[in-house]
Order: structure tokens, then sequence, then C-alpha cells
């Protein structure tokens, strides 16, 4: 039983014999227990009161209608404190121990573990946000040793950065929506590429697509395309590797294919075994033999290891949903043979790595 509810019985007089000897003794031997009481018992004597006095302003009010009519006024000899004014400080004192005892309780349960997390049951967007100090720290490792790096150099940083691919050999690729929506500007580079603007020709924002045109491709455009997309569905415990910016300089990552859903078991999406971090969005996601099988698209907050790609198929069906002919045609996917095929690793990086962008997006 509360305390409250205790000190209520008590007070109105439901408490049994030896109920009400327990109480008694309690009273005299725990200091604490007794002040608590005692504040509760002027609340409630002074809720009573302010009840009182109500009932009698009402008998008085219908009385003085009755003998003067009603639009006599009555006028008080003696000004009459608020309730509010009276007990207002022991209301204060017990909102306060109210409000303390919730903060507790939502900290014991935060901590036991017993609220969950809504993370813990999300997707977790892999754009990677970029600071003025990330670039001053980068500033002045190069000043030590006399590093350049011309992507960089003179820039303002992106606010957000990210990867993408290519899909053709005449510069339109592929990257996330969620990384790119509401850009003022986007720009890419790798390791053969100076930075280039790019203007977005398509999107799919239900599947996080974002289809983009390099502006110059002058570096690239002389350069054997070397993927090809996999139209058929790959299968559990296929091995499978990406290619991707979660910082300045392309990062490999490996694992499996380990679902063949995704997020809440999406069928747009594979879960992959490999890990993924800020920085990874947009990036290729391929099978042994160099084939595209799917687009980075995030991880589960919960879950480290656990990442997810939209399907290469859905690729292909955004591009054939274009009304464009003319884009329809240009952003034909190359489905034959890969050309990674049979290679080393190694050597299947060197081939792909200057058709992965590190995509740089600025936002008002």
């Amino acid at each position: 039983m509360r305390a409250t509810d205790l000190f209520d019985n008590y007070i109105f007089g439901t408490l049994s014999t030896e109920e009400k000897h327990e109480f008694e003794t309690r009273l005299k031997t725990d200091s604490e227990f007794a002040t608590a009481f005692e504040k509760h018992k002027t609340l409630i004597e002074g809720i009573n009161q302010h009840e009182q006095r109500t009932h009698l302003k009402q008998i008085l009010a219908t009385i003085h209608k009755q003998e003067f009519g009603s639009d006599a006024k009555i006028v008080s000899i003696k000004p009459e404190e608020t309730f509010i004014k009276k007990h207002g400080k022991t209301f204060a004192v017990a909102a306060s121990v109210a409000v303390i005892a919730v903060i507790s309780t939502i900290t014991v349960l935060s901590t036991g573990g017993y609220l969950l997390k809504q993370q813990g049951n999300a997707i977790t967007d892999l754009k990677r946000d970029v600071t003025e100090l990330k670039y001053s720290q980068d500033a002045i490792i190069e000043g030590i040793t006399g590093a350049t790096n011309k992507r960089i150099k003179n820039y303002a940083p992106a606010n957000i950065e990210g990867t993408g691919f290519a899909l053709n050999n005449k510069g339109y690729f592929i990257t996330s929506y969620h990384m790119v929506k509401n850009a003022d500007s986007v720009f890419v580079t790798n390791s053969v590429l100076d930075r280039a603007s790019a203007k977005l020709v398509a999107s799919e924002p239900s599947l996080d697509i974002a289809i983009y045109k390099i502006d110059n491709i002058e570096a690239i455009k002389n350069i054997a395309f070397p993927f090809s997309f996999k139209e058929n569905a790959s299968e559990i415990g296929d091995k499978i590797f990406t290619l991707g910016y979660p910082r300045r300089d392309a990062v490999y990552g490996e694992g499996a294919l380990s679902s063949m859903t995704g997020f809440n078991n999406d069928t747009t999406m594979y879960q992959i075994s490999i890990p993924v971090n800020p920085g990874n969005s947009g990036g290729p996601l391929m099978d042994e033999q160099g084939n595209i099988i799917g687009v980075i698209r995030g991880k589960q907050s919960s879950a480290e290891g656990t990442g997810f790609a939209i399907k290469s198929n859905f690729i292909k069906q955004t591009i054939d949903k274009l009304e464009n002919d003319s884009l329809k045609k240009d952003l034909a996917l190359v489905t034959k043979k890969s050309n990674l095929k049979g290679l080393k690793r190694s050597e299947q990086i060197k081939k792909i790595q200057p058709f992965v962008f590190n995509v740089m997006v600025y936002k008002k």
C-alpha cells in the first residue's frame, strides 16, 4: 500500500484496530514517516477547509440573494487568503517529490534495460557528416608530412560525404537518395578523377536511389568499364565485397550475403555481413566475379556487422520506369560477362577504383 493511501485510511478511520496500533507505533518510532504524515494531514485539512468555505459561501450567497436581490454586492471586511496562497508551498513540495519519483523511475528502468531504445530496431543511414575540425586536423597532418591532396585543397568541406559508383563510362553514377536529398550541389572525386560537379538526372526515393551525371569525365572516359550488373538473385552464403568512402581514401570490405531480405523483411534489400560505416552509403555491393548485386543502403543500429543493400534488379526497374527515352538509353546497364571474373581481388579493385566515387554533398 502506498504511504498516502495509508495516511488517508488512518485519517478517515478505515484501519482495523491492529493496523491503527501499528500505524501509531510507527509514528512514534519513525521520524521521517511522522513528518510525511503531518504534511499530508495538513494538506488534507486545507482541502477540507477549502471545501467547507466554498460550501458556506454558496449557502450565504443563496441567503443574500433571497434577502437583498441578485444585484447587491458583498463587501468583505477582511481580504480572504486564497487556498493556493495558503497551501501553495505544500503543493509545490508534493509536486517536486512526484517529479523526482518519476525521473528516478525512468532512470532505473533505462539502466536496467526495461525501456527499449527505438534505435535498436532502426536502420541507420550511412552518410558521413563532415566537420570543419576534421578538415583542420587533416590540413595540420599534411603540413607536417608535406603531403597534399588535390581533392580537398582550397575547397570548403562538404556537409555530407558518401559513395557512388558508375553505371557506365558516360559519366552516370548511382548513390543513395537519403544522402543527396535537398542538396544544393554535389561533387565527386577519387584517385584518378579531380573534383567534378554532378547533376541529378533521376531518383526513386522509395528505393533510396539517386542517379547523377558527372560534368567532366575526361579522366575516366577512356578507361575500360569493369562492371556488369547481375540480373538474377544471389544466394545466401555467397561471398561478397564492397568499396566505399567511410574516410577520405577508399576502403575495402568483404563478407557474405546473410539474408535474401533486408530490414523488417524488406524484399527490395539484401542483408549482408560486412561492417559498413558512415560514408559507405551508395557504394557498390559485388559478388566474387565482380558483378554488381546491390547498392549499400545502411546498417542495423543494434547489430554491428549487419548491413543492408538495395538489390541490383531494382536499379534496372528504376531506369526502365523513366519517361525520357534518350536518358533511358544512356543509362542502359551492362549485363554481360564481367571484366573482373577470374582476377585476383587486388586486381579487381584496381579496375574498380576509377569508377567508385567519393560523393561530396553541399546543403544550404
